[in-house]
């Protein structure tokens, strides 16, 4: 009894891995995100000559023009496109862990990292796609790759901003009551850059996004 419950185990683990690795069976497409001047985003601010900008991806269509995944926005991740340039003479700092959303009804939203994002949403944290080198689709301007590598490439994460640069990346901010209006009255706040070496403050960035929203 004991050898026939250990085999319904193992086949049972067997399916499991199996199914996981139907599901990711796909060839994830890595999609190129154009970068704009930042002058062309409505939503964006300046201060001390630092221009940030914010691109919000309100539905899963647009959510699909970055991300090789259908129904993002709908699992609850919402990504905010943000560009920043640099125009100061300074070297700058940017630390995402304190970046908040800030919804219409006052609820602050923290980022949530791209590794996460990816584990929930496409599960590629069970198994590493081999990207298939040499691939690509010259119609539609993508390569397959990795998912993980794609969304965690994307990523706004710390950095440092070199003087007369513009520098991007995308942050995930998750909901549980996924709508296509969840950034109708919303603002993305920045607490500040800081300059390399005397780490003086530039900011706060505060970037109301209904201005991206309008068609």
């Amino acid at each position: 009894m004991l050898l026939l419950k250990t085999m319904k185990m193992t086949l049972a683990a067997f399916f499991v891995a199996f199914a996981a690795i139907a599901l990711l069976a796909g060839d994830y497409q890595v999609k190129t995100v154009q970068v704009s001047p930042v002058e062309s985003y409505p939503a964006r601010t300046e201060l001390g000559g630092v221009v940030v900008a914010a691109d919000p991806y309100f539905n899963d269509n647009k959510s699909y023009t970055a991300f090789d995944v259908k129904n993002l926005n709908t699992r609850g991740y919402f990504p905010v496109h943000v560009i920043i340039r640099n125009g100061s003479p300074n070297f700058l700092n940017i630390r995402t862990r304190n970046i908040v959303l800030i919804t219409s009804s006052g609820q602050q939203l923290y980022t949530t990292p791209a590794t996460v994002v990816v584990e929930d949403v496409i599960k590629a944290g069970l198994i590493s796609k081999i990207p298939k080198m040499g691939s690509r689709d010259q119609t539609t301007s993508m390569k397959v790759g990795s998912p993980l590598s794609d969304f965690t490439s994307k990523e706004l994460t710390n950095r440092l901003i070199d003087p007369e640069t513009v520098t991007d990346g995308f942050l995930f901010f998750f909901t549980a009551t996924a709508k296509d209006d969840f950034f109708a009255g919303s603002t993305l706040y920045i607490p500040k850059l800081e300059e390399e070496g005397t780490r003086k403050a530039v900011g706060p960035f505060a970037i109301p996004l209904d201005a991206a929203l309008k068609k």
